[in-house]
């Protein structure tokens, strides 16, 4: 029987990365550490509890029977450990660092144009903003505050949709001129640049859906890799872009782009705020998720926050 009196707790963390990502060179990525190493930690834990916690996967590695039942046990004491932890350390503070990722469509066409009004109102949060890979986003297992889009339901993080996602063509005003025409039919789009942050399919799939897919083959085109890109473009007259009123709304509000169209099709997902439970006891993320519900019209979902400092109370 193996002797947990010497259970070597530094490699629990490990395990928790490695377990939480199904893979040993993220958990080395996340805790900067060579992959070698994070085998090493794996084995010494393994040999203190006396059985397998992984098993080869092709050229990865999966949970055993054993280690999924440790690794449940595992991250919700490692979250129940740094929740007491921020509790202590913020006992007497009211804001803090804040760590926010995001990608970057979302942090240049809706964070950028409103955290200012955050960070007004709550002068004692110092906030730091990631930005990152849409998928990426929801992984980080250190950053307080996650945006991401998707059709929701990530395993061990509270989540709330913000919006749901449908987008529409938009362009400048001053595009009218530059073409020579309004727009007003989908047709009309061939006498345009079309804008695309992807390689064409949303441009190809609203054009379909509105009737008009021959549009495409006639009109021009020009590729970026970020959607915030594409809006800028539209915004400088360069062509028509496909946004949502979630990413447009505060361009359109100034008149600096309008709707020709009032068509619009579906993203199939939302835009979603993340949060680990240990970073729900963080009074500066707490402050951050209420002014982002707020923002989005979702006060609503402020009631499904667990308070984690009296477990069997509402949400404060």
């Amino acid at each position: 029987m193996a002797d947990l009196r010497n259970l070597p707790l530094p490699t629990l963390r490990t395990f928790e990365a490695a377990a939480r990502h199904q893979s040993l060179s993220k958990a080395a990525a996340e805790l900067n550490l060579t992959d070698s190493a994070v085998s090493h930690q794996l084995r010494r834990l393994e040999e203190a509890l006396g059985y397998d916690l992984f098993g080869k996967a092709g050229r990865g590695v999966v949970l055993t029977e054993a280690g999924r039942a440790f690794a449940k046990t595992v991250a919700a004491a490692l979250q129940e450990i740094l929740a007491a932890a921020i509790r202590l350390s913020e006992a007497d503070q009211v804001g803090g660092r804040l760590d926010i990722a995001c990608p970057p469509m979302f942090a240049s066409a809706w964070l950028a144009k409103h955290l200012k009004d955050f960070c007004r109102d709550h002068p004692t949060v110092e906030c730091h903003i990631r930005l990152v890979e849409n998928q990426r986003a929801a992984e980080l297992g250190d950053a307080d505050i996650a945006i991401a889009f998707g059709p929701g339901g990530w395993a061990d993080r509270w989540s709330a949709l913000l919006a749901h996602v449908e987008i529409t063509p938009v362009c400048s005003p001053t595009l009218f001129q530059s073409i020579g025409r309004t727009i007003a039919t989908p047709a009309d789009l061939a006498h345009s640049i079309l804008l695309h942050w992807d390689d064409g399919s949303e441009w190809r799939r609203w054009l379909s859906e509105a009737g008009s897919a021959d549009v495409g083959q006639k009109a021009r085109h020009l590729y970026c890799s970020d959607l915030g890109m594409a809006i800028d473009l539209a915004i400088d007259g360069a062509g028509v872009a496909l946004v949502s009123d979630t990413l447009s709304s505060t361009d359109i509000r100034k008149g600096l782009l309008l709707r020709p169209f009032a068509f619009s099709i579906d993203a199939f997902g939302g835009w979603h705020v993340l949060c680990s439970h240990a970073g729900l006891g963080r009074a500066s993320a707490r402050q951050f998720l209420r002014w982002l519900l707020a923002a989005f019209g979702r006060d609503d979902a402020w009631a499904s926050i667990p308070d984690l400092h009296h477990p069997r109370g509402p949400a404060s």
